[in-house]
C-alpha cells in the first residue's frame, strides 16, 4: 500500500508498505478521507516533538471496514466507518472516569510513533469505530474529529443560550465551534482573528460581529460590541500569549474563559485580571469516546456547513507538496482533506 511518510522536519515522501494484518479486536480500514491537522503540519515543521519519525501521520479519517481481525462482531466488510483515534485502556483510573482523552495508556493514531491514516489502510481497534451514515460523504465523516475537539470546549463553556460569547481564532477549530455555538442560541457571537479572509467565513457561518486586533482595539471594540457588559464566556482556539490574556480581559466580572489552543508552551498571565474580576480559565483537551460519538451524530445530521471548513481534497502525492503550502499560506485553508484512493 501506499503511505505518506514523515521522514524528519519538512521531509514527507510516499513509500510502498506492507497492508496491515487486523489483530485480535481490530479491523482493517479502508481510508478514503483523512484531514490534514494544524498540529500535523506543526509536526511536519519538527516543531512539536509529538511525530517521530519515521511514521505515518493522520488522525482525522474515516474509511470502509476492508477485513476483519478475531473477536470483532460489531461491523461487516463493506462498512463505512469513522474513526475515534485516541486508543484508550478502559482499565486505568481515568478511563474509569470517562476521561478516555486522559487515558494513562493510550495511543494517539498519527501521532508520535503510532501510524495513522495518511495512507491506503490502517488498522484500528472495532471499539473505536462509529458507523457513516449512508449517504454521508467521507470527507464530511473525516471533519468528525475537529468538530470534536470543539464540542469538548463548547461543553466546557457551559450554559450559552442568551449569552454574549466570543471565540478567539477563526482557523478550522475556530469555525467549528462557532457552528456549534450557533446551534445553542447565544445572544450576541463575536470572533476575533488577524486573518481578514477567516474572519468573513466567520460572518458566513454566523458570528454577528468580528474584529480583527491588528486593526482595531481589542477591548474597545468589545465594549462598543456589547454596550460596555462585556463577555460572559471567551473561548481561546490560538493558544499564544497575546490571545491568551485577550480571552481573559475581555471578560465581565465572574465570566468564563475555555482555553483550547496550544501553540505556546509558556507565556505571562497577570493574574490580577483573573483574581481581582473572579473569573475562571478551563482547560479542554480533546473530547471523551461517548463525547466523539455524539458529534458523529451532529456532524452527519447536516445541521452544520460542514463544505465552508474544505479548502482543498488532494492525493498521497499532492499532500507532499500541500504541507509547505498550508504553512506559507494559513489564510488560503481551513481544512485539507486527503483522499488515498485517488
Amino acid at each position: 500500500m501506499k503511505a505518506l511518510r514523515y521522514l524528519g522536519s519538512r521531509k514527507l515522501e510516499v513509500q510502498e508498505l506492507p497492508v496491515p494484518e487486523p489483530a485480535k479486536g481490530e479491523v482493517l480500514i479502508k481510508v478514503m478521507a483523512c484531514g490534514i491537522c494544524g498540529s500535523d503540519v506543526h509536526g511536519y515543521l519538527g516543531l512539536t516533538g509529538r511525530r517521530i519519525q519515521p511514521m505515518t501521520m493522520g488522525h482525522e479519517f474515516c474509511g470502509e471496514v476492508a477485513k476483519l481481525g478475531t473477536s470483532t462482531n460489531k461491523f461487516k466488510v463493506g462498512d463505512k466507518v469513522i474513526v475515534q483515534p485516541i486508543h484508550f485502556c478502559g482499565e486505568c483510573v481515568n478511563c474509569k472516569r470517562g476521561l478516555t482523552m486522559l487515558c494513562l495508556n493510550k495511543r494517539f493514531f498519527g501521532v508520535l510513533t503510532v501510524d495513522g491514516a495518511m495512507a491506503e489502510y490502517v488498522s484500528v481497534p472495532e471499539k473505536l469505530l462509529y458507523r457513516l451514515p449512508e449517504n454521508t460523504a467521507p470527507y464530511i465523516g473525516a471533519l468528525v474529529e475537529p468538530y470534536a475537539v470543539a464540542y469538548g470546549s463548547v461543553l466546557k463553556a457551559g450554559g450559552i443560550e442568551g449569552k454574549t460569547i466570543l471565540i478567539i481564532g477563526a482557523g478550522t477549530i475556530g469555525a467549528c465551534v462557532l457552528q456549534l455555538i450557533k446551534l445553542r442560541k447565544p445572544g450576541k457571537l463575536i470572533v476575533s482573528d488577524l486573518s481578514d479572509s477567516k474572519l468573513n467565513t466567520a460572518l458566513e457561518l454566523g458570528a454577528d460581529a468580528v474584529i480583527n486586533p491588528a486593526k482595531q482595539n481589542f477591548l474597545e471594540t468589545i465594549s462598543n460590541l456589547t454596550d460596555g457588559a462585556m463577555i460572559d464566556t471567551s473561548i481561546e482556539c490560538v493558544g499564544v500569549q497575546a490571545s491568551a490574556n485577550q480571552s481573559i480581559q475581555c471578560l465581565k466580572v465572574g465570566g468564563t474563559s475555555v482555553w483550547v489552543g496550544m501553540s505556546q508552551k509558556e507565556m505571562t498571565i497577570n493574574m490580577q485580571d483573573i483574581v481581582c474580576s473572579a473569573r475562571r480559565v478551563l482547560g479542554s483537551f480533546n473530547y471523551t469516546h461517548k463525547e466523539f460519538g455524539q458529534v458523529a451524530e451532529i456532524v452527519t445530521s447536516g445541521k452544520l456547513a460542514t463544505d465552508k471548513l474544505i479548502s482543498k481534497i488532494v492525493s498521497l502525492e499532492e499532500a507532499v507538496n500541500i504541507f509547505p503550502e498550508i504553512h506559507e499560506h494559513p489564510d488560503d485553508y481551513l481544512k485539507v482533506i486527503i483522499d488515498p484512493q485517488l
